[in-house]
């Protein structure tokens, strides 16, 4: 399989955008059909505690709550986020969608540090002569809010991208109707390679 590659773009001031960019053995539909089951993702990604919709505004939109779980190797602690998600698709490409919203019914919870989502994206296209593998993007750009160094926000955030896609690849290994118990958080190397998203990881996109 190809690599992972990762890269950081700057945009104006101190925000950062971390892309991710790999190849993963399913469709676009068969990608789009797991990560859009929101409410299940917390089954194969241990770095999710638990995401609630909210509301849900049509097929193609709706409002979600959040919580990062406790996990050893999370370097930003427990989060949780309030983010509105949206899919579209334009020709053979399906694209996700998710931005930081805000709602006066369901203000910061007590105990958490309430993060704030992006805007960020992930786009899933079709391998050119390649049936059944996807080329799978996700730009990253996260507030982690609290007091934390900017140096560990930043190795945090792209570790979470890589432990997120691998828990993907797991996941759709494991086929469309494969019933789901958590995973134990992959092993990772504090110094070396890179967590979720989220856990974070986010999902999103959380």
């Amino acid at each position: 399989s190809l690599e992972t590659f990762l890269k950081l773009c700057l945009l104006s001031g101190d925000r950062k955008v971390f892309r991710l960019e790999t190849v993963l053995d399913a469709t676009p539909e068969e990608i789009h059909h797991i990560l859009w089951k929101v409410e299940e993702m917390h089954q194969w990604n241990p770095s999710i505690k638990n995401i609630k919709v909210l509301k849900q505004a049509g097929p193609e939109t709706m409002v979600t709550h959040e919580v990062s779980a406790e996990t050893a190797g999370n370097l930003i602690g427990q989060r949780d986020f309030l983010s509105v998600r949206h899919f579209s698709r334009q020709e053979s490409c399906i694209y996700l969608g998710g931005a930081a919203t805000h709602l006066e019914t369901f203000p910061p919870q007590k105990g958490f540090v309430r993060a704030e989502d992006g805007p960020t994206c992930i786009i899933i296209e079709p391998l050119a002569d390649d049936t059944g593998r996807s080329h799978f993007t996700w730009l990253l750009n996260m507030d982690v809010k609290g007091w934390l160094p900017k140096s560990i926000v930043n190795q945090a955030l792209p570790r979470a991208q890589v432990d997120f896609t691998r828990c993907l690849r797991r996941r759709l290994a494991e086929g469309p109707t494969q019933r789901h118990t958590n995973h134990h958080p992959p092993t990772v190397s504090r110094a070396g390679q890179t967590p979720h998203t989220h856990s974070l990881t986010h999902t999103h996109w959380s």
